[in-house]
C-alpha cells in the first residue's frame, strides 16, 4: 500500500526536518510538540492511540462495533455495506482533543474515516467512552463512514498534513496521494526552509532570515487612549499571518494542491456570511471555523493577528482566562461585574462568554466565535438571531436580555442600533426595502469587507438599478471579496449585461476570481461577433474558462465538478458533452442529487420525458429520500399528465424537505387541482410559516379562503400581501372588499 510506505519514508523526513529546527528553536518545537497541529494525525498505535481498544463494545445500526487488538495491530468490527460485521485495520489517528477520531483504507487509496470517535475528555466532563459521530446517517447521505464527506482525501488531508498532493485519477477513482510530513509541520506555515538553513548556515546574501513572507504579529500590544479607542503601541508591520492560518482555519473551497502557505485567496476561494453558513447577524451556525468571523472585528480591522492571543506553536492561549483581553483591554474598566453584570469566577465572568459565545460540533468539540461581538438581545427580537444572555438564560426571554443590559449599561451605545443583520435578514425574508438597506452597506467603508461582500452577494435576489451600480463599483475594488462576491450579484442579469459588468474580472490577480467570472460569462462565446466577442477578448475569456475547467478536474472525485462540467457544456450547447458529465457525476459519486436532476432536465429539453423520468427513478433507487429527485419526477409525471402519481412524490419532496417553502406551495398546487382543498390549504398555510414575505403564497391563501367563505381569514392573508406589495391599487381595493364582506358575516 502505497499511502503506508510513504508514512514511514515521510514520517522519517519529517522527523529530520524537525530535528534541524530544533537545534535553534528548541522552545518553540517543544511547544509544537504539545500542538493539535503535532497531533493533527499520526500513525495508529498503542502510543498514539487514545481510545481504548481492550475488547470494548458500541451499539451501532443494530449490532455491535468491536473495538479490539490482534498481533500488535488494532481493529474496528462494524457493518459493511452489505450489513455484515467486518474487522476494518485502524491505519491512522486523527486528532486528540477533546476527540479523537481514526481512518481505514477503502480500497484504490481511498482513505475513511470510521463513525465512531474516542471522547477524550475526563470522566469528570463525560469523556473516556466512544460514541457515533452520525447516528442518523444512513448510506445516502454525504457523511455516513463510506461517503466523500468521510473521506480524507478530499476534505481533511491538506490541513491535517503538510504539503499534500491529492492525486486522484478518474480512470481508475484512485488516490495516489503523497505529502512530507504526516501532520502539521514547520513548513506548512513557514513555507520552504532551505533558504532559511543556509542563512543560518552564514550565507549572507540572503535577505530576510531566507523567509519570502512576514508571518508575525503586525503588532505587539494596542493600549486604551483616553477617548476609549485603541491604538496600536507601535505603527502596523505588514503581515501575512492572518492569510496564512486562513488556508486552513477557514471555510473555503481548494481549487488546487497549495503552491504555499501564503497565498489564501489566490488559491482558495473562502466563503461569505451565507444564510447557510452564518447565523444573520454573522454569527457562526455551521461548521465555518475562525477566518470568516475574525475578519467581522473589529479586532481584525484594527491589526490584532491570531498569535496577539495564542502561542502560534502551541496554540494555547498565552495567558490564561480574561488576561487575554486585559493585555490590551483595561481590566479596572472590564473585567469587573460593573461591566458584565456576574458574579466574579462565576459563568458571564469571563469575556469569552459574552463576546466569544460557543457552539458544539461533533457532540462535544466546542469553538468559540471570533468575531467578539457585543450580545444583542434587541436584534434577536428583530432579526431572530441568537444572543449570548439566553444561549446561557434560556428561560428567559430576550425583552428580559434587553432589560439586564440596559440596567448595567444605561447609555451603551450598541443597544438600539442599526445593525447590517437587519439589511440581511430583509433580503433573505424578501422584503421590499431590502435592496436598499442592502445598497447601503456594500458602500459603506465602515463596516468589513467581508460583511460589505456578503451584502452584496444577496442583491442577486434584487437585480434592480440599485444592484447594478453596486456591482460595476465592486469589480473596480481593491477588496477581493467584494470582486468575489459581485459574480454572483450580477448572475441574473443577461449574458451582455454580465459582460459589461464583470469582463474585468477575466484578468483578476485572483484564481477563484477568474475562474468564477469565465463561468458567469461562458454565454458570450456562443454569440456571435459584432453582437458576441472580438478574438481578443474571446482569448481572455477561454484562457480564464480553462483555468475553471481545471479546478473541476482537480475536484473530480466529486459529483458536483462533473455536474459544474456538464452545467457549462449546456450554457456552451454541447448537450452531449453535458450528458457524458452528468452520467460521470452519477459514476463517481451516486448520491450526488442534482446530477440525475440536471440530466433529466436535458432530456426533458429534448422532447424525451421518459428517459427523464428514467434517469429520476435511477437516483431514487440510490437515495429514496431526496427530495430534489422526488419533486423532479413529480413534475415530469405532471407534464406527462400523471397527477396522481406525481402527488406521491411532491408529498414525499414537502416530507424530506420541510423547510422548503416551494415544494410545500407546488405540492399544495397540485392538492387543490386535484379537488382536496382542506388538504391543500394545510400545506400552503405551512409554506407561508416558512416564508411569510411571499407574496405569492399570500395571495394564494386569500383566493383560497375566500372560495372556502373564510373571510376573516382570507383578510388577515390579504392584509399581509398588502404590507408586501405597498401600492398596488388591485391588492388595496381586494383587502377593502374582504372588510365589507367580512363586516357582513360578523
Amino acid at each position: 500500500m502505497r499511502l503506508a510506505w510513504l508514512l514511514c519514508s515521510f514520517f522519517a523526513f519529517s522527523v529530520f526536518a524537525e530535528s534541524q529546527c530544533v537545534n535553534c528553536h528548541q522552545s518553540q518545537v517543544a511547544d509544537w510538540q504539545t500542538s493539535h497541529h503535532f497531533h493533527a494525525m499520526d500513525k495508529a498505535t498503542p502510543a498514539s492511540v487514545l481510545g481504548n481498544f481492550n475488547e470494548q463494545t458500541l451499539d451501532y445500526q443494530g449490532q455491535q462495533a468491536r473495538f479490539f487488538q490482534k498481533d500488535q495491530q488494532l481493529f474496528i468490527s462494524m457493518p459493511n455495506l452489505d450489513g455484515k460485521l467486518t474487522d476494518y485495520p485502524v491505519l491512522y489517528t486523527f486528532g486528540y482533543e477533546p476527540l479523537q477520531q481514526y481512518m481505514f483504507e477503502m480500497g484504490k487509496g481511498h482513505i475513511q474515516l470510521f463513525p465512531f470517535a474516542w471522547d477524550s475528555r475526563t470522566k469528570t466532563d463525560g469523556g473516556q467512552r466512544w460514541f457515533v459521530l452520525h447516528p442518523e446517517q444512513k448510506q445516502h447521505d454525504l457523511f455516513h463512514w463510506s461517503q466523500k464527506g468521510q473521506n480524507w482525501n478530499h476534505m481533511c488531508a491538506d490541513c491535517h498534513s503538510t504539503d499534500f498532493k491529492k492525486q486522484f485519477d478518474l480512470k481508475t477513482n484512485s488516490f495516489d496521494s503523497t505529502y512530507s510530513s504526516i501532520n502539521v509541520s514547520c513548513k506548512a506555515c513557514h513555507g520552504d526552509t532551505q533558504a532559511h538553513l543556509k542563512w543560518a548556515d552564514g550565507d549572507s546574501s540572503i535577505a530576510d532570515k531566507g523567509f519570502t513572507h512576514n508571518i508575525k504579529k503586525q503588532t505587539p500590544l494596542f493600549t486604551q487612549e483616553i477617548d476609549g479607542s485603541m491604538q496600536s503601541v507601535q505603527p502596523l508591520v505588514k503581515s501575512e499571518q492572518v492569510q496564512v492560518c486562513a488556508t486552513c482555519h477557514a471555510r473555503r473551497s481548494q481549487l488546487d494542491d497549495r503552491k504555499d502557505p501564503h497565498s489564501f485567496l489566490q488559491h482558495f476561494q473562502g466563503s461569505l456570511l451565507t444564510p447557510e453558513l452564518y447565523h444573520v447577524d454573522g454569527q457562526v451556525w455551521d461548521e465555518d471555523y475562525v477566518w470568516g468571523s475574525f475578519l467581522q472585528s473589529k479586532m481584525f480591522n484594527a491589526g490584532v493577528t491570531c498569535s496577539n492571543c495564542h502561542n502560534p506553536h502551541s496554540g494555547k492561549l498565552k495567558l490564561p482566562g480574561n488576561q487575554t483581553c486585559t493585555q490590551c483591554h483595561s481590566q479596572e474598566v472590564f473585567d469587573t461585574p460593573k461591566h458584565h453584570g456576574h458574579k466574579v469566577a462565576s459563568t458571564g465572568s469571563q469575556c469569552v462568554d459574552c463576546h466569544m459565545p460557543a457552539t458544539t460540533y461533533m457532540q462535544v468539540d466546542a469553538r468559540r466565535d471570533h468575531s467578539f461581538r457585543v450580545p444583542r438581545p434587541d436584534l434577536t427580537l428583530k432579526t431572530n438571531a441568537p444572543n449570548a444572555c439566553n444561549s446561557c438564560h434560556e428561560d428567559k426571554t430576550p425583552q428580559w436580555a434587553v432589560a439586564k443590559i440596559k440596567d448595567w449599561h444605561p447609555h451603551s451605545k450598541h443597544l438600539g442600533t442599526a445593525h447590517f443583520s437587519e439589511a440581511f435578514y430583509a433580503a433573505d425574508n424578501r422584503l421590499p426595502n431590502a435592496s436598499t438597506m442592502l445598497t447601503k452597506i456594500v458602500q459603506d467603508k465602515g463596516f468589513p469587507e467581508i460583511i460589505r461582500a456578503s451584502a452584496l452577494s444577496r442583491l442577486a435576489a434584487s437585480p434592480d438599478n440599485n444592484a447594478v451600480v453596486a456591482i460595476a463599483r465592486s469589480v473596480k475594488d481593491s477588496e477581493p471579496l467584494k470582486r468575489q462576491a459581485a459574480i454572483e450579484a450580477a448572475m441574473p442579469f443577461d449574458i451582455n449585461q454580465r459582460w459589461r459588468l464583470l469582463n474585468p474580472l477575466l484578468d483578476d490577480e485572483n484564481l477563484p476570481i477568474r475562474a468564477e467570472a469565465a463561468r458567469a460569462l461562458a454565454g458570450m462565446l456562443i454569440q456571435p461577433f459584432p453582437t458576441g466577442l472580438n478574438e481578443q477578448d474571446s482569448k481572455r475569456l477561454n484562457a480564464a474558462l480553462d483555468e475553471y475547467k481545471c479546478i473541476q478536474e482537480y475536484q473530480a472525485e466529486r459529483g458536483y465538478s462533473h455536474t459544474n462540467l456538464g452545467n457549462l457544456a449546456l450554457t456552451l450547447q454541447k448537450p452531449e458533452q453535458a450528458k457524458a458529465h452528468y452520467l460521470q457525476a452519477i459514476s463517481v459519486e451516486p448520491i450526488f442529487a442534482p446530477a440525475y436532476v440536471n440530466l433529466a432536465d436535458l432530456y426533458r429539453n429534448q422532447g424525451d420525458e421518459k428517459a427523464a423520468q428514467a434517469i429520476l427513478k435511477q437516483g431514487l433507487d440510490v437515495n429514496l429520500e431526496s427530495a430534489d429527485i422526488h419533486y423532479a419526477l413529480a413534475m415530469s409525471l405532471i407534464r406527462a399528465k400523471q397527477k396522481n402519481t406525481a402527488l406521491n412524490h411532491l408529498q414525499k419532496a414537502a416530507q424530506f424537505a420541510q423547510e422548503n417553502a416551494n415544494y410545500q406551495f407546488t405540492y399544495a398546487l397540485l392538492l387543490q387541482d386535484l379537488g382536496n382543498m382542506p388538504a391543500a390549504i394545510s400545506a400552503l398555510e405551512r409554506a407561508f410559516n416558512l416564508t411569510p414575505n411571499n407574496p405569492d403564497i399570500s395571495y394564494s391563501l386569500a383566493q383560497w379562503y375566500v372560495a372556502e367563505e373564510n373571510y376573516s381569514q382570507a383578510l388577515f392573508y390579504a392584509r399581509n400581501l398588502a404590507s408586501l406589495v405597498p401600492g398596488n391599487q388591485q391588492v388595496e381595493q381586494f383587502v377593502k372588499q374582504l372588510e365589507m364582506m367580512n363586516s357582513i358575516n360578523h
